[in-house]
């Protein structure tokens, strides 16, 4: 039987490649969710019409952070296919970027509302469902949840936050299996808005060099590398003992997902 995932932050990025990754490879039935009207219409189009994969995506456009948003995707999933067996709760920002002291707390609310409580939002509510089919909830960690990163508190603290969610996850729900991934330095908007306004945002100067020499070096990560975990880790890859736990996308212990064909 085919899965049935929901994937957030779907339209560019990580999220659109394990989107592809779902669809080409484990023949998953997904619920793909952005903000981003344009780049979900193009990833369904390119799905359908270059990919000839029919019937398997549906798109909700509209931000993660609302509650109605998050209740048509899994409405979708119900109505569409009866079930929900995954999450892959990859939606995510870095900005605002700058000292504490400097950020507004409105800004604070609104990076926390993406980054952290849209997913219990989702999770929250699908819940249900994958107790139900024994489901896997796959989010998407960074190195400076445990390690601080001048100028990024925001990002840092909510995916700490995040990563705590996910053990807790693995505690309270016994029957879903809840895996964190850390993707590494992906080549993603997110690496370009680092290289043009890092130092404006008082980034270390050695940081963002780190980050300019990734770039120049075209040692970046591609999105397929970390998509392709994920997709493999939430259609069946992800075991009970590995609940709770955070892993780079290419540890070893994951090597049999990257290259599975």
């Amino acid at each position: 039987m085919s899965k049935v995932v929901i994937v957030t932050g779907a339209s560019r990025g990580i999220g659109r490649a394990t989107v592809l990754q779902l669809l080409q490879h484990y023949n998953s039935n997904v619920i793909a969710v952005a903000r981003a009207n344009q780049d979900l219409n193009d990833l369904k189009s390119h799905a359908e019409n270059e990919l000839g994969v029919k019937g398997k995506l549906e798109i909700v456009i509209g931000d993660i952070t609302e509650e109605h948003i998050v209740e048509e995707a899994i409405k979708k999933c119900i109505d569409r296919w009866g079930r929900i067996d995954g999450i892959i709760a990859n939606a995510g920002m870095l900005d605002p970027m700058g000292n504490i002291a400097d950020i507004n707390l409105q800004e604070w609310k609104r990076h926390f509302d993406v980054n952290f409580f849209s997913n219990i939002l989702l999770i929250q509510k699908s819940i249900p469902y994958l107790r139900s089919s024994k489901g896997r909830i796959i989010t998407v960690s960074t190195g400076v949840a445990t390690s601080a990163h001048q100028s990024w508190s925001p990002y840092c603290t909510s995916k700490a936050a995040l990563h705590m969610l996910t053990k807790c996850i693995a505690i309270e729900e016994p029957d879903i299996i809840s895996v964190s991934i850390l993707p590494g330095v992906v080549d993603t908007a997110m690496q370009a808005n680092i290289r043009d306004n890092g130092l404006k945002a008082q980034m270390k100067t050695t940081d963002h060099q780190r980050y300019i020499d990734l770039y120049k070096s075209k040692t970046l990560i591609h999105p397929d590398e970390p998509g392709r975990v994920m997709a493999a880790l939430v259609v069946a890859g992800a075991t009970q003992e590995m609940s709770g736990e955070s892993y780079r996308y290419n540890d070893p212990k994951l090597a049999h997902l990257l290259n599975k064909d």
